[in-house]
């Protein structure tokens, strides 16, 4: 299990992690909130431990943005704060945080709080499936089949299963066709996992690529003059996907590449 620590205060960073390592948890390390809210992203940990007093971005925001992005809202916070004031606690539950504990930190009492917040998220939440394979149309059988795997492991309705493999067929697609030269098709990343969105139930599909910048909000619309059965696979894209999602978001992410979020509710 991964514990994301975010904290600016070396001697405090040292500590924690030494505890953590000791009770058999992997650690990693944000130094501010704008990294906290990166590695939050990419390295998807089960439970963040987030001090409130931050460079960059302070922890308080921090928070709000990680509940305000579909990706990463799900993830458990635990807020720290060395100087624990009166109504710290709510403005701290108010913010998005799980829980809230002081510094100097009480490694039995942080350590029981983890474990209560862990008790409390699906097993299967910090445990994505995950597929990276050629952005060819070859390889679209075996993307659609991480999203099967996915709806059966979280028991997504029949409706809600059938309209993200539309999506992750759609998105696949075009970005098979935007991302990469003809011929010269790089990676694609395709991950699935449960989320919530407005506090509902959700699934997220994200998709990263290194090709080159893609915004699929700034492309042209389809041609819908065609008969469904004769226009090719992909060509409907965004205004599909708008469709049967709840959100979608789009960022050009220097490390990640493109990297599309799409979010939709189970209960519709």
């Amino acid at each position: 299990m991964k514990v994301l620590v975010v904290e600016d205060n070396e001697m405090n960073r040292d500590i924690l992690s030494r505890r953590l390592k000791r009770r058999g948890w992997e650690v990693a390390i944000a130094v501010d909130g704008a990294q906290g809210l990166a590695m939050a992203a990419s390295e998807q940990p089960a439970v963040v431990l987030m001090d409130m007093s931050l460079p960059v971005i302070d922890g308080w925001e921090a928070t709000r943005r990680l509940r305000a992005d579909p990706a990463i809202a799900h993830l458990p916070v635990i807020a720290l704060t060395a100087h624990a004031m009166s109504g710290d606690r709510e403005k701290a539950l108010a913010a998005g945080c799980d829980d809230f504990d002081t510094k100097p930190v009480e490694f039995e009492r942080l350590f029981t709080k983890i474990d209560a917040l862990l008790q409390r998220v699906p097993a299967a939440a910090a445990d994505p499936l995950q597929i990276t394979a050629p952005a060819e149309l070859a390889a679209l059988p075996r993307l659609l089949a991480v999203v099967d795997a996915a709806c059966d492991r979280h028991a997504v309705p029949a409706e809600a299963r059938h309209d993200l493999k539309l999506v992750a067929e759609e998105a696949c697609v075009n970005v098979m066709r935007h991302a990469y030269p003809a011929g010269a098709p790089g990676p694609l990343t395709l991950t699935v996992r449960p989320g919530r969105l407005d506090g509902q139930p959700s699934m997220l599909l994200t998709i990263e690529d290194q090709g080159r910048p893609f915004d699929p909000l700034a492309q042209a619309a389809p041609d819908l003059t065609a008969s469904a059965e004769a226009r090719e696979i992909g060509g409907l894209g965004l205004p599909l996907i708008r469709e049967l999602c709840d959100q979608l978001t789009y960022q050009r992410d220097p490390v990640r590449g493109n990297v599309f979020v799409m979010s939709r509710r189970l209960n519709h």
